[in-house]
């Protein structure tokens, strides 16, 4: 899909992107919330920038609830955390009337809309807030977004005091505490998740509200949890096996890997209950933090990646997931064009011919000053 260019529609910095059964909803956290048809075509903007009633601030993530059509914008700094407009961008309500720092331990978290059911998730924070000092890791929430339920990782638990002491502001720089999100995926109608740093995949019973053992990936000797906690990491963490993320299907459960300067991809056939593993080289990123004593950020480049057999071109990247059905990739055109041999993807094999001659025409249009082009993947 080509997204429309025009001065309304015009995408500078990608957050997020969600795809419904007709409309593709692009957060760019500069510019807010654009909606596209499914052709990619401009349809309107969600969210006016103010301090008025019907207005926001700054968002921090969007959530879409395709079954009532509305689209939930919530920001970390307006004193109404949440606010709800329709598909079109009109305004509905405030869905909740404080500043969502109230419900969290620190500024990394998110929402999870999951059927009709609110879910918070955050992470350990490398500065924590003075409203919340609760370490949970998910909570379920009412419409309101009141907390129902909290849940732990159990990986955490007796380290509570520790962890504390480590995200204070006045403990010294290469001691703050951080940890990557937890990783969740719906499909077919479930919500699994695995909490950080720990192999056991749960499911969400709604029955009673519990989440169960539903997998478990033995992924050898970790680190401690001091090592892989330190939000500046030292070089030795990237020396053992480290699962980041997980991506459920109707074949096969996929988990995406580091170690070293390698991602690993785990693919669990759960019909043959097999194990086969893909592996290729990345980069450790490592970039000095302004202002602090020469510590060096480090962070391995991982993407979950699979080959486009279908319409040729790049590998599929999966940039982002959609309700449980959709996978996206999103390319710049500068990317498309740097990476495509155009000759070479005429002559090339490609399973949906359509899809591959769609392609071929994008490139031969599209220029470096466009709108993203994204690849969408139906999850069967």
């Amino acid at each position: 899909v080509r997204l429309e260019t025009s001065e309304k529609s015009l995408i500078r910095r990608v957050e997020d992107i969600k795809v419904t059964a007709h409309d593709i909803f692009v957060f760019d956290m500069n510019e807010g919330v654009f909606r596209f048809d499914r052709q990619g075509k401009f349809l309107n903007k969600i969210g006016k920038k103010g301090e008025g009633p019907e207005e926001i601030l700054s968002i921090w993530q969007m959530i879409i609830n395709e079954p009532e059509q509305e689209v939930y914008l919530y920001s970390i700094t307006d004193k109404n955390g949440i606010k709800v407009y329709n598909f079109d961008g009109s305004f509905k309500r405030i869905a909740f009337r404080a500043r969502m720092e109230t419900l969290f331990h620190g500024p990394s978290n998110q929402i999870i809309l999951f059927k009709d059911h609110f879910f918070l998730q955050q992470k350990l924070p490398v500065i924590e807030n003075n409203y919340n000092t609760e370490i949970w890791s998910f909570a379920l929430t009412d419409s309101s977004f009141n907390i129902q339920k909290k849940y732990y990782n159990p990986s955490q638990i007796g380290k509570e005091e520790q962890i504390m002491e480590n995200g204070a502001p006045n403990y010294g720089w290469k001691n703050y505490w951080s940890e990557g999100k937890t990783a969740i995926d719906v499909y077919n109608q479930q919500l699994i998740m695995k909490y950080a740093g720990v192999d056991t995949v749960y499911r969400y019973n709604e029955n009673n509200q519990n989440f169960e053992p539903y997998y478990t990936l033995l992924s050898g000797d970790q680190p401690s949890f001091e090592m892989a906690h330190q939000w500046i990491k030292d070089p030795a963490f990237f020396k053992y096996l480290w699962v980041y993320d997980l991506f459920d299907t109707h074949e096969y459960l996929y988990f995406v890997a580091g170690k070293s300067n390698v991602v690993h991809t785990f693919r669990y056939d759960k019909e043959k209950k097999e194990i086969k593993v893909a592996k290729r080289e990345s980069t450790i990123i490592e970039r000095p933090f302004p202002g602090s004593p020469n510590f060096v950020f480090r962070e391995l480049k991982k993407k979950f990646q699979l080959q486009n057999d279908l319409c040729g071109g790049t590998d599929f990247q999966v940039d982002y997931k959609s309700q449980g059905k959709y996978w996206i990739d999103k390319c710049d055109p500068s990317e498309l064009t740097e990476q495509i041999d155009i000759d070479q993807l005429k002559t090339g094999k490609a399973k949906d011919r359509p899809s591959h001659d769609k392609l071929i025409k994008i490139l031969g249009e599209i220029t470096e000053e466009d709108n993203p082009v994204l690849f969408i993947a139906t999850l069967k």
